[in-house]
């Protein structure tokens, strides 16, 4: 069951450490879907994360090994010193949280004098929100590349404001709230002295504007929804629990930020005759005593139509069969092709007439010590 309070890996996924390659990816493609921001019911973006930067490292054993051993530290040392003995995590902390945090604190005591990268006041640059569709193949439609038509409805930049929100160019104005800063500055007398502290405008939301009639189209958002179909090429080989990225196709950024992305979650539907496990393919057949004995030519279904199996003569119950690229395509190389396992088992026979078992009863007596090992 997945953990949302801990910071287990393995628990955020609810797998055991020792849960194969595949119930990881099955934990994974179950919490994604129940925790994605799109999931009206469940959805969370932050769990979302975690479950995502869970998956990320135990779907990857070099990751994973490290992880088992060392826990999240060792995942940091890994990438945070250099191969000569110098120190170059430097950048990463800089990207995730360090000094971008404290040009805010910085910022919210000092007025903005403390600038990190140069960042303005303004608005922050948001990315599109992503969003999931799911494919539903049969079994048999991965033999070769499948196109499909996927319906999108993602939020645009709106063309009748150019996204502005605004009716008209006049009707952006300076926000009255900051004088057009974006940034309000409140003075807190202490013991130590006057204590200045600036935060983003709740006005103008730092943008230092403010709009007097908003666009009829898109109400002021500056973005609208605009329902889209598009062609999606599926690759040969498709496995059943893959996931597909269309970069920036999702949501657009606002302010200048990133078009969010469009994942494809892929579901193949099982077939009865076979159970597949990458690009192989497996079955089980039944032939009588007599054939086993003798050998025989049977016809067997395949995935593209019957295929031949010699039968030598002699077979034992549970002897398996290879035909050679008789499987799947591989995925993301699909002139090679996966084998075909054909389990082969003897039965007994059951319910024998007099003349049935007066034959075998001869045929025990002719086989008298060759048969039984004891």
């Amino acid at each position: 069951m997945v953990s949302t309070s801990s910071n287990d890996f393995y628990e955020i996924l609810g797998v055991s450490k020792n849960a194969s390659e595949q119930e990881i990816k099955s934990a994974y493609k179950k919490a994604a879907r129940k925790f994605h921001p799109d999931n009206s019911e469940t959805g969370d973006e932050d769990l979302f994360k975690k479950v995502g930067e869970a998956y990320d490292v135990l779907k990857d054993p070099n990751k994973k090994a490290i992880y088992d051993q060392y826990g999240e530290e060792g995942l940091k040392g890994a990438g945070g010193f250099g191969g000569a003995g110098g120190f170059s995590g430097f950048s990463d902390f800089a990207g995730a949280g360090g000094f971008e945090d404290l040009g805010d604190i910085f910022s919210s005591f000092f007025g903005g004098g403390f600038s990190s990268a140069g960042r303005s006041s303004g608005p922050r640059a948001s990315r599109g929100q992503d969003h999931s569709v799911e494919i539903s193949l049969k079994f048999l439609d991965p033999l070769a590349d499948i196109k499909k038509k996927v319906k999108l409805n993602p939020l645009v930049e709106c063309n009748s404001c150019d996204g502005s929100g605004a009716k008209s160019k006049s009707d952006i104005v300076e926000c009255a709230t900051c004088h057009g800063h974006g940034q309000v500055t409140t003075v807190q007398n202490t013991i130590l002295g006057q204590i200045r502290q600036s935060s983003t405008c709740p006005s103008c939301k730092g943008s230092g504007k403010t709009i007097k009639n908003t666009c009829s189209t898109c109400r002021g958002k500056g973005q609208r929804r605009e329902e889209k179909e598009v062609e999606i090429t599926i690759p040969a080989g498709i496995y059943d629990g893959a996931t597909m990225r269309l970069a920036g196709m999702g949501d657009a950024g606002k302010h200048g930020g990133r078009t969010g992305d469009i994942y494809l979650y892929i579901n193949v539907a099982e077939d009865k005759n076979f159970k597949r496990e990458a690009e192989n393919i497996f079955t089980e057949i039944d032939i009588g005593f007599a054939d086993a004995s003798l050998g025989t030519e049977l016809e067997i279904a395949g995935l593209e139509g019957k295929e031949n199996l010699k039968i030598k003569a002699g077979i034992q119950s549970g002897e398996i069969f290879t035909l050679k690229n008789k499987g799947f395509p591989v995925l993301n190389n699909a002139r090679r092709r996966g084998d075909y396992y054909v389990k082969v088992n003897v039965l007994t026979p059951q319910n024998l007439s007099s003349r049935e078992k007066q034959l075998l009863k001869e045929l025990k007596e002719l086989r008298k010590d060759k048969d039984t090992s004891l």
